[in-house]
């Protein structure tokens, strides 16, 4: 008995189904051991069918058996789970009945199964009904809740419901943390994702394989390449998951040829099965080559794939069809991929879609996108693909055909979409509709640079000048108000996408860069600036040594100050002294920082200068050059705070706490008070407003309603004892990845 369950487990656990069946019925004795063995068989083959009529057996066989075992009845709600299908729902509701009759509800593993199913088909409400209602709940159930939530799209219900299982005192294991990894990776929230990540290191689970996989996942998808390899590298070895992983990383941030790099180590390293390059590692590698028009080496991945049989694989398919489209006179080719692909969805066929209207073949892509909308079971088309047709109307100034497509993207909810947009405004322009053009452009949601170079191309190909230029100007105050407001890769977008070159543009980069601690990509900027051969101004160098002062480059800033006027004739002003004033003070050279303040022309030595080297001195604890700079900012500026306060700071800083006290005591009775700090928040939808605060501001009119709430979030947090957003643990995680 024990050697045909041991046989029968072998062949099960193999997929020889067919094999593990005879074996089965050849059994003199079959328990409900035999049954679970080989309904576990079914349940990893997700053959759902043949579990139930085993089950149906087992329910049958005379004398009846344990059918209502916890154990066997988890495995028949697995099979259903893996099936993946909606049809069987019935069946699960059946299943879910008997459950409930012979008490088996109760049980973890039935209850974890049955809400996975529920989940699995789409009945999201009911797994969470089931999962709710359950009397005891594991590590197994918290999981395939939060991996439910995820898949469906409600990343931070899961990542909510994640914190309540930690607050439980279950133990996470490694399956549970990589499930909210994976939540925070859909949901690109980098710094939640840091946060779990910090508690995977602390456990040392940031090393198995697949943790280390989903960290690879979240930084790739955050656009973090360095981070994605680190956390690679922390396994002992690489599986096929983790080299795909990075070369998808390589791909997503256009560093192709380091994609193939890693996709040549990892078939020179590769040892076993589990690191053989699967057909998603083919895509990512094929579509590396397409990023970068490398055909030929395409063509050889082709029959790489091809011999491993992955080249008819819908993903593989796929980035060979953009292969092909993408290089001149390969369209045949791309045709024939498409063609010979079993499954299609709306990426294929948007990307031949594409092809075709990059050819200018617009009665093929039409031809193509008819077929695409009687194909059964195709998804309705996507912005890509509407956008490849719009481009094919626009090149042949179609208006009508353009206009119906505009209709198609109205009636998909896609007019908004920002590759619509332009591609609306572009036909338009270009069949001489502008007043069309203008309409779509002035309902934009979002500024786009596409969008606004549409408009300028349009206005000026149609003689419209004067409405070109001051478009084009208004494009360029967008540059410095992304710029202003931290959005740095808009305005890198906005700037890129630039028809010429000008001083305000790039001065805008460059002081945007250098406010939000970009220093090094501030001075590069300004460097190509001046080899383009634009003069800078006032404003370009004030960014210029804001840059130096946050680098720490006191030379390079000395030097620049030096140049404004022996090269580009420029008298340096106030508050470009003002910056190198503050550098030197920052690298401790404050005799010099001093001197520089002496060749300022008197009337401008104003108090913010003067307070840039007391907040030098009271860094070092230069008192007496200290003392000297708060009696000339005070002097400038008689009711500013800043000098009390530095000097304060100085005091204390030395343990001179009488002369601390009296520099606030001198501040009260002058009535000077330190300015309160405030912050900003963008509230409300598509018409939203920015509100500015300070601590325990009480000016809003909902002020009452607003606290209300706070303290609601207060009471809720505390009782779930939430793991707030931010947690000060970057640099454990910085440690943890460099080690």
């Amino acid at each position: 008995m024990l050697d045909h369950l041991a046989r029968l487990k072998h062949l099960a656990r193999s997929g020889r189904l067919a094999d593990a069946h005879r074996l089965f019925d050849g059994m003199p004795h079959r328990d409900e051991v035999a049954y679970a063995t080989l309904l576990a068989g079914h349940a990893a083959a997700g053959d759902f069918r043949g579990a139930m009529v085993l089950f149906s057996r087992l329910r049958a066989s005379s004398p009846p058996l344990a059918a209502a075992d916890p154990f066997v009845l988890s495995l028949v709600f697995k099979s259903c789970a893996a099936a993946a299908d909606a049809r069987f729902l019935p069946h699960a509701a059946s299943l879910h009945a008997f459950a409930v009759r012979s008490s088996a509800v109760s049980s973890v593993f039935v209850a974890t199964a049955m809400a996975d199913v529920y989940a699995k088909a789409g009945c999201l409400g009911l797994a969470l009904k089931v999962f709710d209602e359950m009397p005891h709940k594991n590590v197994v159930s918290w999981t395939t809740l939060v991996a439910s939530l995820t898949r469906a799209g409600r990343r931070h219900e899961a990542l909510r419901r994640f914190s309540e299982m930690r607050a439980s005192g279950v133990h996470c294991d490694s399956y549970a943390y990589a499930a909210a990894l994976t939540a925070c990776a859909d949901a690109g929230l980098l710094s939640r994702g840091r946060e779990v990540h910090s508690f995977c290191a602390k456990l040392g689970l940031d090393s198995t394989p697949y943790v280390a996989n989903t960290l690879a996942t979240l930084y790739a998808r955050c656009s973090d390449v360095d981070r994605s390899l680190a956390a690679v590298s922390r396994m002992g070895t690489r599986d096929v998951a983790a080299w795909t992983t990075v070369i998808s990383a390589y791909v997503q941030t256009g560093r192709a040829k380091e994609a193939i790099e890693a996709f040549v180590r990892m078939l020179r390293e590769e040892s076993s099965v589990a690191a053989s390059p699967n057909e998603y590692t083919y895509a990512a590698v094929i579509a590396a080559c397409a990023d970068n028009a490398w055909v030929c080496l395409g063509e050889q991945l082709h029959a790489q794939a091809a011999r491993k049989g992955f080249a008819c694989a819908r993903s593989v398919a796929n980035s060979l069809v953009t292969l092909y489209t993408r290089a001149a006179g390969c369209l045949s080719a791309a045709d024939a991929v498409f063609r010979e692909s079993v499954v299609k969805d709306v990426v294929s066929w948007s990307a031949i879609i594409s092809g075709y209207a990059q050819e200018g073949l617009a009665e093929d892509a039409f031809a193509l996108f008819r077929e695409m909308r009687h194909h059964s079971g195709c998804p309705r088309p996507n912005e890509f693909t509407l956008a490849s047709l719009l481009s094919v109307c626009a090149t042949a100034a179609s208006l009508d055909a353009g206009r119906q497509l505009h209709t198609l993207a109205v009636a998909a909810g896609l007019e908004h979409h920002a590759m619509i947009r332009s591609a609306l405004i572009d036909m338009y322009g270009k069949s001489g509709s502008m007043l069309d053009a203008d309409i779509v452009f002035s309902h934009r949601v979002k500024d786009d640079v596409v969008s606004w170079t549409a408009m300028i191309v349009g206005y000026a190909e149609h003689g419209h000048s004067k409405k070109a230029l001051e478009l084009f100007q208004e494009m360029s105050a967008l540059i410095d108000m992304y710029g202003k407001s931290g959005s740095m890769l808009d305005a890198d977008i906005v700037f890129s996408h630039r028809v010429k070159d000008d001083v305000v543009s790039w001065t805008a980069m460059i002081v945007g860069y250098a406010e939000h601690g970009h220093s090094k990509k501030a001075l590069e900027l300004f460097q190509e600036m001046c080899h383009v051969g634009l003069k800078p101004d006032h404003v370009t160098f004030i960014g210029v040594l804001n840059a130096c002062c946050h680098a720490g480059e006191v030379e390079l800033g000395l030097r620049y100050l030096n140049e404004m006027n022996q090269i580009y004739g420029l008298y340096p002003a106030k508050e470009h002294y003002g910056c190198v004033v503050d550098l030197l003070g920052r690298a401790g050279r404050i005799n010099e920082a001093e001197e520089l303040i002496g060749k300022i022309a008197a009337n401008e030595r104003d108090g913010v200068v003067w307070t840039s080297l007391l907040r030098a001195c009271a860094a070092r604890g230069e008192e007496e050059t200290g003392k000297k700079a708060a009696e000339r900012a005070m002097e400038a500026e008689p009711w500013g705070a800043g000098a009390h306060v530095a000097m304060a700071n100085l005091y204390a800083s030395k343990g001179q706490w009488h002369e601390a006290a009296q520099e606030r005591h001198m501040m009260k009775q002058k009535g000077v008070v330190k300015g309160a700090g405030w912050s900003s928040i963008a509230v409300g939808g598509e018409g939203r407003r920015v509100g500015v605060f300070v601590a325990s501001d009480r000016t809003h009119p909902q002020d009452s309603a607003i606290y209300r709430m706070l303290e609601l979030i207060y009471f809720g947090t505390g009782m779930a004892r939430y793991v707030p957003d931010h947690l000060d643990l970057g640099s454990e995680v910085d440690m943890m990845i460099s080690s």
